[in-house]
C-alpha cells in the first residue's frame, strides 16, 4: 500500500521558464555586482559564472567520492560567494542569498505558477492520511521561497532538496536521505514526476513504485517506463 507521495517539484507540481542564456540578466548581474564593489563586464561574468559552477561541482565530488561526477550537487549561493571573492569581495550569507534570488528573478521567462490541479491534489492527499512529501533536483536559494510564494510550504510534510543534499535524482543516495531523514520504508512510497530517467528510474532503483506525468517541462521520453512505474494523464489521476 502506497501511505507516502513523493513529489518532483519543477515541471511537475509547478511550471517555470527560465533562461540563463539572456544578455540582459547578465547585464543586470554584472551591474549589481559591482555595485558592491565587484567589477565584472557581462560577458566576463557570464564565463566567471559558468567556470565557478564547474568549480563547486568539484568541490561537492571531492566530498562524496563515490557519487558520480554527474550526480553532485553545489548550492548555487557558494557560486556567487567565489565570484564576489575573486574581486576581494566579501558577501555574508544573506548577501549571497539575495544575489541567488535577484539571479533567478532576472532570469525568469514566465513566472512560476502551479499547475492545474496540483494545490487540490496535495490537500487530499494529506486529508486521507497520506504522506505528502518533496523531493526535488533544485536549488534551495530559489525554491523555498518560490513555494512561499505560492503558499504551498505547508502543503508537504517534509521536503528534501539537491542543493541541501549534495547530490541530485536519479542517484539513489538523495532518495535514501528523504527515506532516513522521516523515517519512511520505500515499498510504501510512490513517486510522481515529470522524468522517466530522474524521477522513474531513480524511483525504481530504490524500490519505489511511480507516476509518470508529461508535461511541457518533460525531457524527451525514450524507451519504456521501468518496472513499477505507470503514466498518468493528470495530477488529479492520484485520487
Amino acid at each position: 500500500m502506497i501511505d507516502n507521495y513523493i513529489f518532483d517539484l519543477y515541471g511537475t507540481l509547478i511550471h517555470i521558464r527560465t533562461d540563463e542564456a539572456m544578455p540582459s540578466l547578465w547585464k543586470r548581474m554584472a551591474l549589481l555586482l559591482s555595485l558592491q564593489g565587484a567589477a565584472y563586464e557581462p560577458l566576463e561574468l557570464q564565463r566567471a559564472y559558468g567556470a565557478a559552477v564547474e568549480e563547486q561541482i568539484d568541490v561537492c565530488h571531492s566530498r562524496r567520492p563515490a557519487v558520480p561526477r554527474d550526480h553532485v550537487e553545489p548550492d548555487i549561493r557558494d557560486v556567487f560567494r567565489s565570484l564576489y571573492r575573486q574581486k576581494g569581495v566579501y558577501v555574508d550569507d544573506r548577501g549571497t542569498a539575495d544575489t541567488a534570488l535577484f539571479f533567478r528573478t532576472l532570469s525568469m521567462v514566465r513566472p512560476v505558477r502551479p499547475y492545474q490541479g496540483a494545490v487540490r491534489v496535495l490537500q487530499r492527499l494529506r486529508e486521507r492520511g497520506k504522506g505528502v512529501y518533496l523531493l526535488s533536483n533544485a536549488q534551495a536559494a530559489f525554491t523555498r521561497p518560490e513555494l512561499t510564494k505560492l503558499g504551498m510550504t505547508s502543503l508537504f510534510d517534509g521536503l528534501v532538496l539537491s542543493s541541501d543534499a549534495g547530490v541530485k535524482k536519479p542517484d539513489k543516495a538523495i532518495f535514501e536521505h528523504l527515506f532516513s531523514k522521516y523515517g519512511l520504508r520505500p515499498e510504501t512510497c510512490g513517486m510522481i514526476g515529470n522524468d522517466v530517467e530522474a524521477d522513474m528510474a531513480g524511483a525504481a532503483n530504490v524500490g519505489m513504485a511511480g507516476w509518470y506525468i508529461q508535461t511541457d517541462l518533460s525531457p524527451t521520453v525514450s524507451g519504456l517506463l521501468p518496472e513499477g512505474c505507470r503514466r498518468i494523464r493528470r495530477l488529479t489521476d492520484l485520487l
